[in-house]
C-alpha cells in the first residue's frame, strides 16, 4: 500500500512523505482524541518539506441543541488545548512563522432558546491563529437587541470577506477565481501584520 501512495513521487518527496509518520507525537496534544492526531499528522505534513500549502480538518460535533453548556464546554477545552499545542509542534519544527491557522464554524445560533435550547442561525465565527495575524477582533459586536427578521443575530462580517483576505494576503492568490460573487467588502483592519 505503501508503495502505491508513492508511486509517482519523486524519491526526495516519497522519503519525506514515507517519514511524516515515524517517531513519537511531541508532548503538550490532549491524549486520546481525534483532533490531536489530525493536528499532528497536519504538522508532520507541513514540516515535510513536500510544498503542503492547505491541510483542512473537520472535527467536533458542535451541532448541540440541548444542554449546551455541558457539551461545548469540553470540546471547546479540548480544542484549546490542541491548538496551543499545535502552535508548540509547529514551533519546534521551525515552521510555526510559516503557518496560519483558520477555524470556523458553518454556522451560528439564534439568540433565543426553543424547547430544547438554541436552534442554528447566523453569524458563526472565523479565528485565525499565527504569529503573521495582527491580534484583535474585525467587524462589529453585532448585540442581542436587535436581531434579523428570522430571530439571528446581525451578520456584522460576511465570511467570504475572510476568506477573500486569506487567499489574496496570505496564499498570494486571486480570490476572485476561487470565490464565485467576489470582490467581497474588505474587513476593517489589516488581517495579517
Amino acid at each position: 500500500c505503501e508503495r502505491l501512495l508513492l508511486a509517482g513521487y519523486p524519491v526526495d518527496v516519497a522519503r519525506k512523505v514515507a517519514g511524516i509518520t515515524q517517531g513519537a507525537a511531541p508532548p503538550g496534544y490532549p491524549a486520546n482524541n481525534s483532533l490531536s492526531q489530525r493536528l499532528q499528522t497536519a504538522a508532520a505534513l507541513l514540516g515535510a518539506g513536500i510544498g503542503t500549502r492547505i491541510v483542512t480538518i473537520d472535527w467536533g460535533s458542535f451541532d448541540t441543541h440541548g444542554n449546551q453548556r455541558a457539551a461545548l464546554d469540553p470540546q471547546l477545552r479540548v480544542l484549546s488545548a490542541a491548538l496551543a499545542a499545535f502552535r508548540d509542534d509547529l514551533t519546534a519544527r521551525g515552521i510555526e512563522q510559516n503557518v496560519l491557522t483558520v477555524v470556523f464554524s458553518e454556522f451560528g445560533r439564534r439568540i433565543k432558546e426553543n424547547s430544547s435550547g438554541t436552534d442554528h442561525g447566523a453569524a458563526g465565527l472565523v479565528w485565525v491563529m499565527g504569529s503573521a495575524v495582527r491580534g484583535g477582533m474585525r467587524g462589529d459586536h453585532p448585540g442581542v437587541a436587535k436581531p434579523d427578521n428570522r430571530g439571528n443575530l446581525q451578520v456584522t462580517t460576511d465570511f467570504r470577506s475572510v476568506y477573500q483576505s486569506l487567499i489574496a494576503e496570505w496564499l498570494g492568490g486571486d480570490p476572485g477565481q476561487i470565490l464565485k460573487g467576489s470582490p467581497f467588502p474588505a474587513i476593517s483592519g489589516a488581517l495579517l501584520g
